[in-house]
């Protein structure tokens, strides 16, 4: 029987007492059945377990009080009672009239109470309700289990790596990418999969990469081959993720096939090396054939009257102003944009060839930025064509007399968009005369070619000669 120690009989505590207090107040359910598997005492944690008051245990049979856990807890209890040797922690599962009757979870341990002689007459029930724990075990093995399936779902092949560079993970994607079992892969080194010639360099960037492990791709998007299990070699891409498991770090490598890719990729570059010969093809013919106009209309001002042949000389003017975009392009190999000062400097000296007999006295000046301004070719053609007219009049009509002059064109960028000012210091335009209303073909073409290039054209007054601006909005 136990004896209390003297320092607590000393102060008061018998053994009985102590004994009805620890019991009460232990904070696991504890029971007490005699040999006919009837309770003799529970405390009031085993009470609220079973769902039923502690006076309504006493003197009764296991099956009365808790019915649904009966056939699973009583044979446990007899068999403690027959052998003499306990159960511990024994996982128990059901439910109760407690909590509503949810199912619930706990470890039983199950100790027989023996007699002077040692023979059991008794059995002491300790019970602890892990249901909370359980269910935090069940939501961890479901998270688990989907991380796992989301993992074997996976396109790419995926591996789990630990801090010594290991296997501990592959998916079956990386399985049918490599032709490996995984459990032939399962602790080798993530080198393995990698062709020889990586392999060195490869484990200087893994140590590198652990010591500041961060999500990137491995290679730092340079070329990087990996290794059948035939020994052949293909492209991949890997990206790196680093992860805490059991205190560990982990690092999670995506690996892609890009196989295909570089495949499709070199066939799209292969077909823009054909697209662009072909337009290198089409604006150098285009070119060529505008020439092939432009000396057409030479040779038929040989023989027209003098009217005609300065009609004649006006279009071949325009036909040479847009061959001069095509050569451009086909120069610079560039179809997609103009470089607008580099096309204005030729269409100056075109002009001044084409007015040869006046570029004594009338003189051309260019004023661009530095930085190159540059033009679409769908708006560069009828830029072009409106520089080129107006600059055409200019010749034909701001100096007559043999008066001297300067004909100033000036690119530049400001609020509004791209400037081009096209400005003479002749004798100015007649009042009576107003874009797209006179007779004269140039005059007419303006108002069109403004619209096709999607500007303004601007006169403003000045003191001297005469001024257009073109204004063309910024181009996105």
């Amino acid at each position: 029987m136990f004896s209390a120690p003297q320092s607590l009989a000393g102060s008061g505590f018998s053994d009985h007492r102590l004994l009805l207090q620890l019991f009460a107040d232990a904070p696991l359910g504890l029971g007490i059945f005699d040999r006919h598997l009837n309770y003799c005492e529970v405390n009031q944690r085993l009470a609220d377990i079973n769902g039923c008051p502690i006076e309504q245990h006493r003197g009764r049979h296991i099956s009365e009080v808790i019915p649904t856990l009966a056939p699973t807890v009583e044979p446990l209890l007899r068999r403690v009672l027959d052998l003499g040797e306990p159960f511990i922690e024994m996982p128990v599962q059901g439910f109760t009239a407690a909590h509503g009757g949810t199912h619930r979870h706990w470890l039983a341990t199950y100790s027989p109470l023996v007699d002077e002689r040692g023979t059991p007459i008794g059995v002491l029930a300790i019970v602890q309700d892990i249901t909370a724990q359980q269910q935090d075990r069940d939501a961890l093995g479901r998270s688990e289990e989907r991380f796992r399936q989301v993992v074997e779902a996976a396109p790419d092949g995926l591996a789990m790596v630990d801090d010594r560079g290991q296997l501990v993970l592959v998916n079956a994607g990386l399985e049918q990418m490599f032709g490996y079992r995984r459990e032939e892969l399962i602790g080798q080194t993530i080198e393995f999969l990698m062709s020889p010639r990586y392999r060195g360099e490869h484990v200087r960037r893994r140590d590198h990469y652990l010591k500041t492990p961060e999500a990137r791709d491995m290679a730092g998007r340079k070329e990087l081959y990996a290794m059948r299990r035939d020994g052949s070699e293909f492209p991949v891409e890997i990206g790196l993720n680093p992860l805490r498991a059991e205190h560990r770090l982990h690092v999670l490598a995506t690996i892609q096939d890009v196989t295909n890719r570089k495949a499709d990729q070199a066939m799209l570059e292969k077909a823009l090396v054909e697209k662009t010969a072909l337009l290198n093809e089409v604006h150098h013919r285009v070119k060529n054939n505008l020439q092939v106009v432009s000396s057409l209309l030479s040779l038929q001002t040989r023989q027209a009257s003098p009217e005609a042949s300065q009609l004649l000389s006006e279009s071949q003017g325009r036909v040479k102003a847009i061959a001069l975009i095509h050569q451009l392009l086909y120069e610079r190999n560039d179809y997609a944009k103009v470089e607008l000062g580099l096309y204005l400097q030729r269409l100056a000296r075109l002009q001044s060839e084409t007015y040869l007999a006046q570029s004594g006295r009338i003189r051309m000046q260019l004023n661009q930025p530095d930085t190159p301004i540059t033009l679409d070719l769908q708006h560069a053609v009828p830029c072009g064509l409106l520089v080129n007219e107006l600059v055409s009049n200019a010749f034909k009509h701001a100096f007559p007399d043999g008066r001297p002059g300067v004909i100033t064109i000036t690119l530049g960028q400001d609020a509004q968009g791209t400037r081009i000012t096209v400005q003479d210091d002749g004798v100015g335009i007649p009042p009576d005369i107003r874009l797209g209303e006179t007779q004269t073909l140039g005059f007419q073409l303006l108002p069109l070619l403004i619209e096709q290039a999607g500007g303004a054209l601007l006169q403003p007054p000045t003191t001297t000669g005469c001024r257009f601006d073109i204004i063309l909005p910024v181009q996105v």
